[in-house]
């Protein structure tokens, strides 16, 4: 399996285009704010303090997020591609059991979205500290980390749903365009959470990933926002969401995720043996 994990990854790197479609998402909602919304968010913000830093850190919380989701999702498509060329099928030929074929494509895209997504961070990170002299607090990149592994693992696992659906690539690059234009806005990254209507909140709180970005927020912005905060700057930002009137700590962000990432694994390996029977 670890032979299969690796040529996997070595091929999604090795197909530049690919890499740069697969951060379409991120990198648009990242040049949307830098030409776009930064002023108009910095004039509206102009009572608050250190505005431009907490603006800054916050949307690269949510353009991480919209990493793990893109790049998990065209790391996938090897998958596709190698089932519509009958690679799969000369692969299922080798000792390597059906099930773990399937999970060495699941964990060469887990391992390709948190590489991906450190990477987008620290580009990110460049420039904003080239530009507004801002530093990542040293002190959150444990969590950062963790958050972002754990992100990685939720979004392959719930693209792997989408992907047993899609059975050519012609379908799935539709696919993944759609999901790069959705991905924005389903994590909150797009416009701030607060600005959302109700029924939009509600939906940007059943996408695995928003967690994600609101624990990115909470530990890049929460000591900043603390001094700052009138009581309404944490929620209309998604720094911590509300699940019937609790507000979710960090922790408690987390936990939610990886209890959806398991229940996410048990129905992807419930759709295996399924349609293992099937063939």
């Amino acid at each position: 399996m670890g032979a299969l994990l690796l040529r996997n990854i070595k091929l999604y790197f090795a197909n530049i285009p690919s890499v740069i479609i697969s951060c379409l998402g991120a990198l648009i909602s990242f040049f949307i704010y830098i030409g776009f919304l930064k002023e108009n968010l910095l004039s509206a913000w102009q009572h608050v303090a250190n505005a431009t830093e907490i603006l800054d850190l916050w949307i690269m919380a949510g353009i991480t997020a919209i990493t793990a989701i893109t790049t998990s999702f065209q790391a996938l498509g090897q998958m596709i591609k190698d089932k519509e060329k009958r690679i799969a099928a000369d692969i299922s030929l080798t000792d390597l059991t059906w099930i773990r074929q399937n999970f060495a494509y699941v964990f060469s895209s887990c391992l390709v979205s948190i590489l991906m997504q450190i990477i987008t961070l620290l580009v990110m990170g460049g420039y904003f500290k080239l530009v507004d002299k801002i530093t990542l607090p040293f002190q959150s990149y444990p969590g950062l980390i963790i958050f972002i592994i754990v992100g990685a693992i939720v979004a392959t696992l719930l693209n792997m749903l989408i992907i047993f659906l899609i059975h050519s690539t012609t379908t799935f690059t539709r696919v993944a365009a759609i999901i790069s234009a959705v991905s924005g806005f389903a994590v909150g990254a797009y416009v701030p959470y607060g600005a959302l209507s109700a029924p939009a909140q509600n939906l940007v709180k059943w996408v695995p990933n928003s967690y994600e970005a609101a624990g990115l927020r909470s530990l890049l912005l929460d000591n900043m926002i603390k001094e700052e905060d009138n009581g309404h700057i944490s929620e209309y930002l998604g720094i911590h969401f509300k699940l019937n009137g609790h507000q979710l700590s960090e922790l408690e962000g987390l936990y939610l995720m990886l209890g959806l990432s398991f229940i996410l694994a048990c129905i992807v390996v419930g759709v295996l043996l399924i349609s293992k029977r099937r063939d």
